[in-house]
């Protein structure tokens, strides 16, 4: 991706939707905002009560009917929630351990054991159908879909009336959804992580203390995406000012640049540094590479702690907490 890209994501975070198209009819798609997500709660609970009228059954009783009818086991749900646990178990282990070597086969524990969790779920979803759960997820879904969808850059007017929607086709809601789902992607948090490290943004990576002032409005109106170049950028900033020795080689690469930092840190707290002149068997089973990443220490910086227990993604309500905001 070239810088004029970057240059684009961030003006289309700052702007607060994206251009795009549907049909011939050219659209503003709105990036969501805290707002959106209450609504989509409210639909979910609205449709899932429609849903249970219906004669559709949640999933905690489709799971109590196909264990009592033999198609799915109690030692089934039982492998569940142990994997579960030890996903939970081994990402703790991840913040704990400073050593990359180490860090490394943790990781490949984690994602063997992340892969066995999600065949069981996929299993397990294939046994129980269709569910008042799944029924809501899908109908409000489409329902804020359409509150995305503006005619105009000002984001008054919708492309959509409730009852032009509901005669829209299924294909058509899917080509919708399609592109919300590649808007997503575009503004995931690595892209975006890289996009404030690149070099035309670092005037105002220190502007991004204060996200208030940073975007002269309140926080709760801001997007999720605008959240996220804002925090992100003040994690890095933290990291810059606090974190000693980084290797130019790194300073625009956001997974080693906080792989890094929090080795610098855990090598902080768990060993009250590490001598210059130390090498690779004053720590055991540190390799050589170890020992260049620890050597150092660094200021906690809770971000991007946060950022590896949530598996490198950080959705609205998390974004607003660490910006100071209960929601």
């Amino acid at each position: 991706m070239n810088e004029e890209f970057y240059i684009s994501l961030i003006g289309e975070a700052f702007d607060g939707y994206t251009e795009s198209t549907i049909g011939d009819k050219d659209i503003c798609f709105k990036h969501i905002t805290i707002r959106d997500q209450r609504y989509l709660h409210k639909y979910y609970e609205k449709y899932k009560n429609l849903a249970l009228k219906r004669g559709l059954e949640t999933e905690a009783e489709r799971i109590a009917a196909v264990t009592k009818d033999e198609v799915w086991s109690a030692e089934d749900d039982l492998k569940i929630e142990s994997l579960q646990n030890e996903v939970e178990n081994l990402k703790s282990t991840m913040n704990a351990v400073f050593l990359p070597s180490q860090r490394e086969s943790i990781q490949k524990d984690l994602n063997k054991r992340r892969t066995e969790l999600a065949d069981l779920l996929i299993k397990r979803k294939e046994v129980i159908g269709k569910t008042a759960e799944d029924y809501a997820s899908v109908r409000s879904g489409d329902e804020l879909l359409r509150c995305l969808i503006f005619k105009d850059p000002e984001l008054k007017s919708f492309l959509y009336s409730d009852d032009d929607f509901a005669e829209l086709e299924t294909w058509e809601v899917a080509d919708i959804a399609k592109t919300q789902q590649d808007i997503s992607e575009k503004f995931s948090d690595s892209i975006i992580q890289q996009a404030v490290l690149r070099p035309f943004f670092s005037m105002y990576l220190s502007s991004c203390e204060n996200l208030g002032q940073f975007y002269g409005k309140p926080v709760v109106d801001l997007t999720i995406y605008q959240l996220k170049v804002a925090v992100y950028g003040r994690m890095f900033s933290n990291i810059f000012q606090n974190v000693p020795d980084i290797p130019e080689n790194i300073k625009d690469n956001p997974e080693q640049l906080l792989a890094f930092s929090e080795s610098q840190m855990s090598s902080n707290k768990n060993s009250g540094g590490i001598d210059d002149s130390a090498d690779a068997s004053t720590v055991f089973g540190a390799t050589e590479e170890d020992m260049k990443a620890i050597k150092g220490g660094a200021k906690t910086v809770s971000m991007s702690e946060e950022l590896k227990k949530h598996g490198g993604q950080l959705d609205m309500e998390q974004m607003m907490r660490l910006a100071g905001h209960d929601v």
